[in-house]
């Protein structure tokens, strides 16, 4: 008997000169897997697992579609968190910067060259023994340098640029390239148009001269260069044509012109290792950075501290 489909959501993000996407596809709870999308004829290629917590909106693609920054985190070890620079459909670390909490962290690119590292006041050193590839100018985003970063990025190439609805207060819109098209998003979070919006609980599309109509609660949506609406519904993506954006009046009428270009609900996790990295062994636990791995000799030794401080709290 086959397994049940797990429920997951996709969240994907796109390269701002490019047709290359890559898909966040979290599910079940702390798994994200990434998926390679190539827009241009819609193939996909699942790439590496992931055991932990990621942020897909503090991160993002080169424009070109070659590089990824991504935050992530599994709370122990001596890193805690970090920010890593991958090539997807993979997140090994071509470069690791050990962040240590959430109050900051990620990236953006300002160009295929240039890398913003969003780590706030610190720190900012890579991790023992990675440096960035070559070639690539890591900039940090401090509040010193913020005002000039935040003035270049908004001159940058971006893919679904989103800005604030000045009809409603709270909401966010984003144009369709032919202008005749909107997606309007109530998020529960602070959005910062320097990186991807954050995930939205509620879009609904709003297209010239017919209602708003709501998009599957709690999924993506975005506009692809050529006008079609693309969204999700759990696991599932879809395209709609621009050319059928109109005389739309209810969800089910969306989803009955949609053509639903993949269904990811029934993956499960696998090792996989990126080509690019030197040769190990991949275990159950996912990628993890290999200087933040925990041993079995650092367990029990943490067991036995934990143990000794107890006999000591009880003591007359």
């Amino acid at each position: 008997m086959s397994s049940p489909p797990t429920k997951c959501t996709l969240y994907p993000v796109f390269a701002a000169a490019s047709p290359r996407a890559v898909i966040y596809r979290r599910g079940p709870s702390n798994q994200t897997c990434l998926i390679a999308w190539d827009r241009s004829d819609d193939t996909f290629a699942v790439g590496q697992w992931f055991k932990g917590s990621v942020k897909p909106s503090w991160g993002g693609l080169s424009p070109d579609g070659e590089w990824l920054v991504s935050f992530l985190g599994k709370y122990r070890g001596p890193f805690a968190t970090w920010t890593v620079l991958s090539r997807p459909p993979y997140l090994t670390a071509a470069a690791l910067w050990p962040k240590g909490d959430t109050w900051a962290g990620g990236g953006f690119f300002l160009s295929n060259d240039t890398l913003v590292l969003t780590h706030g006041e610190g720190p900012y050193d890579t991790a023992p023994g990675s440096a960035p590839p070559p070639g690539l100018t890591v900039l940090p985003f401090t509040r010193a340098t913020a005002p000039g970063l935040t003035a270049r990025a908004r001159t940058a190439p971006a893919a679904n640029r989103w800005h604030p609805d000045p009809e409603a207060p709270g909401s966010w819109i984003l144009a369709g390239p032919q202008g005749h098209a909107r997606i309007r998003s109530i998020s529960e979070f602070t959005a910062d148009p320097l990186r991807s919006l954050p995930e939205s609980v509620r879009h609904s599309l709003c297209v010239e001269g017919g209602p708003p109509v709501p998009l599957p609660v709690s999924g993506w949506a975005a506009f692809d260069g050529n006008g079609d609406l693309l969204f999700s519904q759990g696991g599932k993506l879809f395209r709609l044509g621009a050319d059928r954006l109109g005389g739309i009046a209810s969800t089910e009428t969306l989803l009955d012109r949609a053509r639903c270009l993949a269904d990811f609900s029934d993956l499960r996790f696998r090792p996989l290792a990126a080509p690019y990295a030197a040769p190990r062994v991949e275990t159950e636990a996912g990628f993890t950075p290999a200087l933040d791995r925990v041993s079995r000799e650092d367990r029990q030794r943490r067991r036995q501290m934990r143990k000794a401080s107890e006999r000591t709290d009880r003591a007359p």
